[in-house]
């Protein structure tokens, strides 16, 4: 883990603010939907004129928890799969959430690639690009 000065670790933290804030509000919202599964029973779709929209499974809510969960646990500890499944997660919360979703997704997109939010994550694209960086650094 690379050391990161007090400001640098600051600025981390400020531009992945707004993904750990959206994360905590949509595990909050699946947590409440899992726990109140039992309206499962009385609605088992929802019927639009001609159409007919099943309610999703409990157990495929419980991986989308665990998938926002896992996000924010590899955040607050500074882990760097939390790079790729931060963007996994703004995908699942731009198709399923899709009016709002995508328009959070796209903001908070900018801010988990950042050069600061990657660094703070210790997140490093691929090892070709460490040699490049040295090579540069020698020549």
């Amino acid at each position: 883990m690379a050391k990161l000065s007090k400001k640098e670790l600051k600025k981390g933290k400020e531009i992945l603010g707004g993904v750990i804030v959206l994360c905590w509000v949509v595990a909050i919202i699946i947590g409440i939907g899992v726990f109140t599964f039992n309206i499962d029973q009385i609605l088992n779709e929802i019927c639009l004129g001609p159409f007919h929209f099943p309610m999703p499974s409990q157990q495929f809510s419980i991986v989308f928890l665990a998938i926002y969960v896992a996000e924010l646990v590899g955040i607050y500890m500074r882990k760097s799969f939390a790079i790729p499944l931060g963007r996994a997660v703004l995908v699942v919360t731009m198709v399923f959430f899709f009016p709002v979703g995508t328009i959070f997704g796209a903001i908070l997109w900018k801010r988990i690639n950042d050069p600061v939010a990657k660094k703070y994550l210790n997140y490093k694209e691929s090892e070709e690009e460490e040699e490049e960086d040295e090579d540069e650094d020698k020549d």
